[in-house]
């Protein structure tokens, strides 16, 4: 009986997304639109585009020299024909922009997804900038959004391939705590200083190089909460080299900086190396630190001693005080812009992730969730509904 009401009512909803175009066609468009996963509260995309929820709105806007002001057309339509979405489309002229947004049926109550797409109509590329404006009580970061400790909208990888970066930095959301740790003995000033990856998040820092080429990284690191070995091992890893785990605790032990040297090389060629601290599965403790890295170009490596002291920072090609002063994120520009270059008679996605009702958006850099992988499981959760 479930099922012959659900397909009734998405034959419905069909026949009103139909209905809908059609007077849309004709001028007659503008609605608000709700949109849910079975038996979860739905979320609405208002009669300006804007998405709204619990917490607050999202509203995407696209600027660039040459868009025309247009107001969106807001209709309801099925994806892949069983996944009830708000669809809202606007012509600014060299640009079609259309978003849509839809349910995700995500542990526990769900995410909204909202893609934005950038098709040109004409024959030449076209620069746009993307902005996601949020409710004023959010506070963005560099991958999501965040009210209190609520994450409210986060920012999928892939849509970070359209962020300006800097020559080095962080790639991903990670706590800087400057002065956490206390180091004894002789030390360069950014041992006070860490990034932690707390709730088992790696550390994760690029440095654009020569592509193909090999340089010297050292890592600082100085443990300063524990005082006993065993709790907080760290995987350290530098592209090229061969990875390395440590317990500062048992190696150097508490308060005192230590120095890992590695070998790099950009193997893949892409002009960047990436330098990790991730946690270990099963350490208590999955919160990794690092406190400094050094990058030295060419194969010939410092005087580690001299190096922890603090005399040869001056000399490293990069010295990154990691969580301090100098520190600073690999990606350009303020936090949820994203400046694209929409290709001739081509097109271009970005995704965002979005909190409904009695939900939180998953943190990017620890979830599995791609956003073909949240489009797929909301079609199978609707078909299997539908039975």
């Amino acid at each position: 009986m479930r099922g012959r009401k659900l397909r009734a009512l998405l034959v419905g909803s069909s026949l009103a997304w139909a209905i809908c175009v059609f007077l849309t066609g004709v001028g007659l468009a503008g609605q608000e639109v709700e949109f849910s996963s079975p038996g979860l509260p739905p979320s609405k995309m208002d009669a300006a585009g804007r998405l709204v929820e619990d917490w607050g709105t999202v509203e995407l806007q696209v600027e660039g020299a040459d868009l025309a002001e247009a107001s969106p057309k807001v209709v309801p339509i099925m994806l892949d024909d069983c996944i009830p979405a708000a669809l809202a489309e606007a012509d600014r002229g060299p640009l079609r922009v259309t978003w849509i947004a839809y349910r995700a049926p995500i542990f526990p109550s769900g995410v909204d997804v909202l893609t934005v797409r950038l098709q040109a109509t004409g024959s030449e590329a076209v620069p746009a900038l993307v902005k996601v404006q949020l409710s004023a009580e959010a506070k963005a970061t560099l991958t999501t959004a965040r009210i209190g400790n609520r994450v409210v909208l986060s920012v999928p990888l892939e849509t970070f391939a359209h962020v300006q970066t800097r020559d080095w930095g962080y790639v991903n959301e990670t706590t800087a705590m400057p002065g956490w740790a206390k180091p004894e003995g002789p030390a360069d000033p950014a041992y006070a200083n860490i990034r932690a990856g707390m709730g088992g998040v790696p550390i994760l820092y690029r440095f654009k190089v020569e592509p193909g080429s090999q340089a010297v990284v050292i890592l600082g690191i100085c443990e300063s909460h524990y005082d006993r070995a065993g709790i907080r091992p760290v995987l350290y890893e530098v592209e090229g080299a061969r990875p390395e785990v440590v317990n500062p605790i048992a190696r150097w032990g508490r308060h005192r900086p230590g120095a890992l040297p590695f070998r790099a090389r950009d193997v893949n060629g892409d002009g960047q190396l990436e330098v990790a601290a991730r946690p270990l599965p099963n350490a208590r403790d999955r919160n990794p630190i690092l406190n400094v890295i050094w990058v030295f170009q060419g194969n010939r490596a410092p005087s580690l001693p001299r190096l922890i002291s603090g005399e040869l920072s001056h000399t490293a090609w990069r010295y990154v005080d990691v969580g301090g002063q100098n520190d600073q994120s690999f990606y350009l520009g303020e936090p949820l812009q994203f400046p694209v270059i929409v290709p001739a008679s081509g097109s271009c996605e970005l995704s965002f992730l979005v909190a409904c009702q009695g939900s939180s958006a998953p943190v990017p850099e620890s979830t599995a969730w791609t956003p073909s992988s949240l489009r797929q499981a909301a079609r199978e959760v609707w078909l299997a509904w539908s039975r």
